[in-house]
């Protein structure tokens, strides 16, 4: 399978994993959920059991479990399916890939294996991890820039796996605009195909002035019209508009986001839980969730950025009739 490039753009939600009360999987919130979300003009595709998902916290048969249900939902709607992974060794990752191509799944996002962030790795190690697993799959293979300088690709390094036929699209979350900016630019110079996704929360929509094919991002669990408006107001080349739209949702994902970050998932699914799309808001250990007080700041941030559409929606209502 080689690169494409069209499939790989636009906005992807690393998706939350709903449990129960009890703390077990709840495949019917799953479905509800990925169903609501691959509705909304924008999304192209779900990123299954990513940091937003609780991969980690996983087994394997429960993984196994989402990418089937997530990706069942994701076709039916024409949407792509990527899976996500973090194996420590070679043949470990080579075995899941393996097991995702009997699977409804697109492509494979890799988490760095740990090996990656041990003291000073040379780019020949992490070029041959990808070439290895590349050879062995069918899968398009996405690399995952993550937000943890120790684990960083450096952009030759970057650029190198890039041509890597299989490697179909980067995630750049590292959170720093120069590196970025600059992985951007050699990816340009040496006429690369590969798809850039931004990370970056901070900065989707410079994001997007700077040459990003669209974003994978877990606030957009939250408020994902908006997001998926921005989306499309990038691709078009309003990034004008695209940096207004992120700024009216700053306040949400600040919340969101807020320290300590791991408890994100906890805060997006106080919202899911509030819309209706998932039945609780259970997260696993050892994340410890949020109190009650700031449950409702949350909320109330919520409720104010709904109004605030709800009013956008009338005045354009408005201004339609009066056309």
């Amino acid at each position: 399978m080689t690169n494409n490039p069209v499939r790989f753009r636009g906005l992807f939600i690393p998706h939350v994993t709903p449990f129960d009360e009890a703390g077990a999987l709840d495949l019917e919130s799953l479905e509800r959920l990925t169903v609501h979300q691959t509705s909304i003009e924008g999304v192209a595709g779900l990123v299954s059991c990513a940091r937003i998902g609780e991969g980690p916290l996983l087994s394997v048969d429960e993984k196994r479990s989402v990418y089937a249900v997530v990706g069942k939902v994701a076709r039916a709607a024409g949407r792509v399916h990527i899976a996500t992974i973090a194996p420590q060794s070679t043949t470990e990752a080579i075995a899941l890939v393996r097991d995702l191509e009997s699977l409804p799944v697109d492509a494979v996002m890799i988490f760095p294996p740990l090996l990656l962030a041990w003291g000073q790795v040379s780019g020949d190690l992490k070029l041959r991890f990808f070439e290895d697993v590349s050879r062995e799959t069918s899968l398009p293979l996405v690399l995952f820039q993550v937000p943890v300088k120790s684990y960083w690709y450096d952009v030759e390094t970057i650029c190198r796996i890039a041509r890597i036929d299989k490697v179909v699209a980067l995630k750049e979350a590292s959170f720093d605009i120069n590196l970025f900016t600059e992985t951007m630019k050699q990816l340009e110079r040496q006429c690369s195909n590969i798809e850039v996704l931004t990370g970056n929360d901070r900065f989707v929509a410079e994001s997007y002035r700077l040459g990003a094919s669209g974003a994978l991002i877990g606030v957009s669990n939250v408020a994902t019209q908006r997001w998926a408006a921005m989306d499309l107001a990038a691709q078009a080349g309003a990034f004008d508009k695209a940096a207004a739209l992120q700024k009216e949702l700053e306040a949400v994902k600040e919340l969101v986001f807020s320290e300590p970050i791991v408890e994100a998932v906890a805060r997006i699914k106080v919202v899911l839980q509030y819309e209706g799309l998932i039945k609780s808001a259970t997260i696993r250990r050892p994340q410890m969730g949020i109190p009650e007080a700031e449950k409702e700041a949350l909320l109330d941030s919520y409720r104010a950025l709904k109004k605030s559409d709800f009013r956008r929606e009338e005045q354009t209502a408005r201004r339609q009739a009066l056309a």
